[in-house]
């Protein structure tokens, strides 16, 4: 117990958890600060002062000592205890002061607001243990059955106070700050008689002693187990979760052994004592992890025993501390006489990150489970022919476990305490798994068939209560780059009878990007900020969810962006404006309206990048090209999953019946046997006899499948064109897709000059799709034989690009390497199209992964023009900016292929901690 007066305990009990609050508030104020008032600003200076001015003393103190070779001294504790519960008690009195209730939760941290009672109860608990262990003289056998008996004492008295002295009070003004002393009071003195019996207890080394295995038969067996039982819900269902999910069964496990090793008593023989102290160093993680979640709630331990009769389990885990950490200290005195002293401390240390060494391990194998099956379906080659097989047992395994840690009601019992953001930081890099993207892995990997929603791109909605009622343009020649910048002003009214949304769509031709935009905000001109497309979107949902003003532009299909402005209220007028970075005169579509813009006569030339990846034809070159017709080869997408085995036979006959109507080429067919994976082979009797003996791996990822057929077509030119056709093993419903169909589809069927036709054959019919919009039938008596006429450009020598056979300008891509490094000048036309030619690279090239969707943000934040990553975004206020900011600096350091959520999930916050809305309670009550 001793050891407690070590000065070092200072700087780990008291230095650090300050040091921790000062930086976590820091960050919150960064956000938050632009929405504060002076008062408030002023007041968290004067908090942040003090606590920084009691931090130096009390490190300087411990530095004193360290040097000195001394003990902490018993007021060190007295006055950490003076200073800190006004400091705290006062924080948490004002704190709708320092952060008002205007101030949008959103931009904050979970639990926020109990960051000073989490981290400044650990030094506070330290002082209490310098207070105690001062108390106990050195050898003293103390008196714990008296001190046990006056700390049971303070409740019971407390009870007879509110029972029976408390009713007569009526008509006595006493001060409100009156009882906050004697409530703050009785409990330090209350759990410094408590301490201190127990460790005069615990001082006692005797393994016959009655009361030394009374006490650990409580404290480390009885106490921990009853508690999990009554936190699960087993016991009456009682606790229901109050302290989160503590119901896995390894806390049970590990509460059972920890109690045995706790319990067993302390050998005299050397090895048996070091195999002891391994193993009690090893529970004492799992004891500090108790001791730490439980820590805050000590204030509350005597009113629950008042009000509840079972407090002295919130208790627990201190003494639980108290009685293992001193255990731990006599092992290695004792065994300081058989090895030396550094070698057990480095022992003790390593023991103790084993049990977090072992959930970090998960977690880090976890977070390579799902890695790998993100990367299959986002972010790797569609054509390479030997992918990389996925665990799907430890798929599911991790899909199981995110979901668990999803917190659907917002109470803590949704997460385990500490342990679920960290499962968050390491295995979804602080973002979540959207429901969506686990029901399609859980569908392409392990073959279940979920009803989870899909919001779908190309379902767009449409709002027709805002009137969009004027669109003027003003077009300026940038000498310079050599292109036009031309702005497109808005001016829109609501004539609905509420609050409303402004939702516009538009089309760009080839060549035309949107590079800057405004949004009139209460009569100023608020300039937009280009960001990260995922978090801009995040930050937008929330910003409308509390009725305030931001616009979004971005892309939500090949050359179509939608802008969004909220809110308009009822017959409100508001302007907005986008400006258009375009080479020549073009038009635009702006909700089915055509507008003109630029000046001057068309380009009659093409236009090369300086790097000679991507050039652009305009419409006038383009009609000067000779139209061709491309030799089809027919892609038949057949189901080679095992719910379809039985199917295999029929299909096989729709195929030859097709093949028999339309006359098509053996050699101009190739099968591909679709499942999780696709394997392609030529179409033959080796192929029937694949197709029929091939063994299903997981769902029908469709959307693989036509992947594939796309990026083989258009990562060079070729003389065929490739006619995909899904041959359906079953009757479809309206508007059925077969398989796993993802977004973006159509962003990589773009480069097919034939257009993105495909074809579903379901043996009656053949229906006429388009990638664009998969859902809608276009053509319902289809003929895949017809040629599609498609414009050649060359070189005179060989094919450079087939185009499509229309009057808009093209872009092609004439070489998919991307150097690295590459810096964009900024609204340069020709750097914007070097950009929109790595955008086309990396669609056909998705194995560049998250590194190359960096490189593709950063070169869009250079050239300060919008691509389908980015967005532009007009903020009302710098807080929403630095809420955006803060935002996207999380999801840029993340995995692509995940999702930007609400700070509820993913977070590094503090675990749920809505039983501590108990002492603001008590505040309020003692206000009245």
């Amino acid at each position: 117990m001793r050891n407690s007066l070590s000065p070092y305990g200072i700087l780990i009990a008291h230095t650090l958890p300050a040091a921790l609050l000062l930086f976590l508030y820091g960050s919150m104020l960064a956000v938050i600060r632009p929405l504060l008032s002076v008062e408030s600003v002023e007041l968290w200076m004067n908090y942040g002062f003090a606590l920084v001015g009691i931090t130096i003393l009390a490190t300087t103190y411990a530095v004193i000592r360290i040097r000195s070779h001394g003990r902490i001294h018993w007021l060190y504790g007295a006055f950490t205890f003076l200073v800190l519960v006004p400091l705290l008690w006062g924080f948490m009195e004002q704190y709708r002061s320092l952060v008002p209730w205007d101030v949008p939760r959103w931009m904050m941290p979970q639990d926020g607001e109990f960051y000073a009672i989490r981290l400044l109860s650990i030094p506070l608990a330290h002082a209490m243990f310098v207070v105690v262990a001062a108390s106990l003289p050195r050898g003293a056998r103390g008196k714990p059955l008296r001190d046990l008996l006056i700390a049971l004492s303070i409740p019971l008295a407390s009870y007879l106070f509110v029972q029976v002295v408390e009713p007569w009070r009526i008509g006595i003004d006493m001060e409100r700050h009156v009882w906050v002393v004697m409530m703050v009071t009785l409990v330090v003195v209350f759990l410094f008689f408590l301490f201190r019996g127990v460790a005069a207890i615990a001082l006692r080394t005797s393994p016959r002693d009655g009361w030394l295995m009374v006490q650990r038969f409580l404290v480390a067996l009885l106490f921990p187990l009853v508690g999990l039982l009554l936190n699960n819900g087993v016991l009456e269902n009682v606790g229901n979760g109050a302290f989160g999910d503590l119901g896995h069964w390894g806390f049970y496990t590990v509460a059972l052994l920890n109690g045995l090793v706790v319990f067993w008593g302390s050998s005299t023989d050397p090895r048996t004592r070091f195999v002891q102290f391994i193993l009690r160093a090893i529970g004492f993680s799992y004891v500090l992890y108790f001791f730490v979640l439980f820590l805050p709630f000590l204030p509350l331990s005597i009113v629950a025993i008042i009000a509840v009769g079972l407090g002295f389990l919130l208790l627990a885990p201190i003494l639980l501390f108290l009685v293992q950490g001193m255990q731990l200290l006599n092992d290695i005195r004792f065994l300081r006489a058989h090895w030396p002293a550094g070698r057990l401390v480095a022992m003790l240390l390593l023991c103790m990150l084993v049990l977090p060494g072992i959930i970090t391990a998960r977690n880090i194998r976890h977070k390579h489970v799902l890695d790998e099956a993100l990367a299959h379906v986002y972010q790797s080659d569609p054509t390479e022919q030997d992918a990389t097989r996925i665990d799907v047992g430890s798929l599911a395994s991790v899909l199981d476990h995110i979901r668990n840690n999803r917190d659907r009601g917002g109470w803590a019992q949704e997460h385990t305490p500490f342990l679920t953001p960290w499962y968050n930081y390491i295995v979804l890099d602080n973002l979540t798994l959207g429901e969506e993207k686990m029901a399609d892995l859980e569908r392409i990997f392990i073959g279940h068939v979920s009803d989870a929603p899909r919001n779908l791109r190309w379902w767009v909605p449409r709002n027709d209560e805002v009137r969009l009622d004027s669109v003027t343009t003003r077009s300026m020649y940038d000498a310079g780059h050599q292109a036009w910048r031309t702005w497109v002003d808005l001016e829109m009214t609501n004539t609905g009878m509420s609050q409303s949304e402004f939702v516009a769509h538009i089309s760009l031709p080839p060549g035309a990007w949107i590079s800057d935009e405004y949004l009139m905000i209460d009569g100023r001109e608020v300039k937009g900020i280009l960001a990260e497309k995922k978090a801009a979107t995040w930050v937008y949902q929330q910003i409308v969810n509390i009725r305030r003003d931001p616009s979004i532009t971005r892309y939500i299909g090949p050359e179509h962006v939608q802008l969004r402005v909220f809110p308009f209220a009822q017959q409100e007028i508001r302007h907005a404006g986008f400006e258009v970075l375009h080479k020549e005169p073009v038009c635009i579509t702006l909700n089915d309206e055509d507008i003109s813009i630029g000046e001057g006569p068309p380009l009659q030339e093409a236009v090369l990048t300086r790097d000679g990846s991507t050039v652009y034809i305009p419409s006038a070159v383009k009609d000067t090209l000779p139209v061709v017709e491309r030799k089809a080869m027919y892609h038949l997408l057949v189901d080679g999953t095992e719910a379809q085995r039985g199917q295999r036979d029929q299909v096989l006959q729709r195929v030859e019946r097709m093949m028999q109507e339309d006359l098509l080429d053996p050699g101009e067919v190739v099968l591909h046997i679709v499942d999780a994976y696709t394997t392609t082979v030529p179409w033959n009797e080796d192929a029937a006899h694949a197709f029929l003996h091939h063994a299903g791996n997981g769902g029908l990822f469709m959307d693989r499948a036509v992947r594939k057929v796309i990026t083989a077509a258009c990562k060079s030119p070729s003389a065929t064109r490739p006619v995909i056709i899904l041959m359906s093993s079953q009757g479809l419903q309206a508007g059925e897709l077969p398989g796993v169909w993802l977004e973006g589809l159509d962003d990589l069927a773009a480069c097919l000059p034939e257009g993105d036709s495909f074809f579903v054959h379901d043996g009656t019919t053949t229906e006429q799709r388009s990638l664009s919009d998969p859902i809608k039938v276009l053509v319902t008596n289809a003929s895949i034989t017809d040629p599609v006429p498609v414009k050649l450009w060359s070189d005179g020598t060989q094919a450079n690009a087939y185009l499509r056979a229309d009057s808009s300008a093209s872009i092609a891509l004439l070489s998919t390497a991307t150097p690295p490094g590459t810096a964009f000048a900024q609204r340069d036309w020709n750097d914007a199209l070097a950009l929109e030619g790595r955008w086309r690279a990396h669609l056909l090239h998705p194995e560049g992964g998250t590194l190359a969707w960096r490189e593709l943000v950063r070169g869009s934040f250079q050239a300060q023009v919008l691509t389908p990553l980015t967005a532009w975004m007009c903020l009302e206020n710098d807080a929403q900016r630095n809420a955006l900011l803060k935002k996207q600096e999380e999801v840029l350091n993340a995995n692509a292929a995940l999702d930007a959520s609400n700070e509820d999930i993913t977070t590094m916050s503090e675990p749920g901690m809505w039983w501590l809305v108990i002492p603001l309670l008590i505040i309020l009550l003692m206000r009245r």
